[in-house]
């Protein structure tokens, strides 16, 4: 493990110096940078690749339905909408260009299962996760650019390869760039002047409890309420049901516009001979 960024600082019984409070600060900056990074690059990833191995087939069926009695009901809008003559080429170029941006969402969805499997199977144990994450925030404290004042680019350059690293999951690389890290030199902290010491304090102080804020409104997103109901296999048949419903009810939809539509078809003669 790579030393500490700053010189221990004496306890008391009395309240912290601006020192201590710095030093404090640091830690507590670190440990929210890496709890946000988590919820977002870990946590949810996790959630939504839990939802669809559990419901994405039916969410899959019902948005293909959506997408078939959407088109269908506008293709009967628009040939409704015709004088006369039924211009089929002008009808399908629109249904295309309003249509095609949803197909090809929908064409992408089996990829959203693959890598839900594929993301489970490589999923690191909970023993591991908790290593990587205190790695993780070793390095933040060391080389954030918000804790660092000696604007180093070597520093820059590490950090931004342990932010991809630990976006890749790939632990390896992360324990490689914590190695390398120690070669950098440490914040002095007993070279700040008072007035320094306590420019930063106030600027973590802020930083801090923005960061707060941050993270209880990211638990507050979509799909982190689903976090405490996909373990609940009841709440999960319920919502397999309900899909199943909408699209068993879309599908009888579309069989009844594709019939409208051909017998409006049949009466109306088309604009190409």
């Amino acid at each position: 493990m790579m030393p500490p960024d700053s010189p221990a600082t004496p306890e008391s019984d009395g309240p912290p110096s601006p020192l201590r409070k710095l030093v404090l600060l640091r830690q507590h900056f670190a440990k929210l940078y890496v709890e946000r990074e988590h919820l977002v690059v870990n946590v949810k990833r996790n959630i939504l690749a839990g939802f669809q191995r559990k419901l994405g087939a039916q969410e899959l069926a019902l948005k293909k339905a959506e997408w078939e009695v959407g088109r269908l009901r506008r293709e009967v809008e628009l040939v409704r909408g015709s004088a006369e003559d039924v211009d089929y080429d002008r009808i399908a170029g629109a249904l295309e260009a309003e249509f095609t941006p949803q197909e090809q969402e929908i064409e992408e969805a089996p990829r959203q299962l693959e890598w839900a499997n594929q993301r489970f199977s490589a999923m690191m144990t909970m023993e591991q996760t908790y290593a990587f994450q205190a790695r993780f925030r070793r390095l933040a404290e060391r080389l954030h650019p918000d804790l660092r004042s000696d604007h180093s680019v070597t520093a820059e350059n590490l950090w931004q390869r342990a932010r991809d690293s630990y976006i890749g999951g790939e632990a390896g690389d992360l324990e490689a760039i914590e190695l390398l890290a120690e070669d950098l030199p440490a914040e002095k902290f007993e070279r700040l002047s008072l007035g320094e010491i306590e420019e930063r304090v106030t600027f973590l102080k802020v930083a801090n409890e923005k960061s707060i804020n941050e993270i209880s409104a990211i638990r507050q997103e979509w799909p982190f309420p689903l976090a405490a109901k996909l373990p609940d296999e009841e709440w999960v048949k319920s919502q397999r049901d309900q899909y199943e419903r909408k699209t068993a009810d879309l599908l009888k939809e579309r069989d009844t516009l594709a019939a409208e539509l051909n017998r409006i078809l049949d009466t109306r003669p088309s604009g190409k001979e």
